[in-house]
């Protein structure tokens, strides 16, 4: 191939292709920031085993680690009441960068549910909230931590679905509990190995 010709190639090529999602600089050790006022019992500690559990599924790609103050953290955990939603999380990107620079991520600590239950849906939730901050989007697989609920009995098959592979609750989060689909961990690591 001639090498004008190749370079125009490249060119239509970069520019009809679509853009990565945004995500953190690979490499990176990413602090989280957890407010301990209002967080429910243990949820402090799930959160944190939801930030090991994704450190690990990345591979040296970045590190979650905690914060002590919401100054130095650009990821930032609140508990919050709801009657809508698990949770939520608001990223800010550096559209220029295509790198996100920051997140809210909310939790709701108000779980109607007997407590092994409540710790489930709180580990849950932020496993997939944490998962929005780091980048990742809604799936259609409803094995996947990021699928998004669609009926109104999804929530109640994804959590039970959980627990039946839990013996006590200090298995929520242990290596043969993640909660991480196989299709999660290799989203992530193509979303950082761009």
């Amino acid at each position: 191939m001639k090498p004008v010709l190749a370079l125009v190639l490249s060119l239509v090529v970069s520019q009809t292709a679509p853009l990565a999602s945004p995500h953190w600089a690979t490499g990176e050790v990413i602090r989280v920031w957890i407010d301990t006022r209002p967080a429910p019992e243990d949820g402090v500690r799930l959160v944190e085993r939801a930030m090991k559990t994704w450190t690990a599924a990345a591979a040296d790609r970045f590190t979650l680690t905690r914060a002590a103050s919401p100054d130095d953290a650009p990821i930032r955990v609140f508990f919050i009441s709801s009657d809508r939603n698990y949770g939520e999380t608001a990223p800010h990107v550096d559209r220029a960068k295509r790198r996100i620079v920051s997140a809210e991520v909310a939790i709701n600590a108000d779980v109607p549910a007997e407590p092994l239950m409540a710790r489930i849906i709180i580990y849950l939730t932020a496993l997939h909230e944490l998962g929005h901050a780091l980048g990742l989007a809604h799936t259609d697989e409803f094995a996947d931590i990021m699928y998004r609920f669609r009926r109104p009995d999804d929530g109640e098959r994804y959590f039970g679905g959980f627990r039946q592979r839990l013996r006590s609750a200090d298995e929520i989060g242990s290596v043969s509990a993640t909660g991480l689909s196989p299709a999660d961990v290799a989203a992530l690591r193509q979303l950082y190995d761009r």
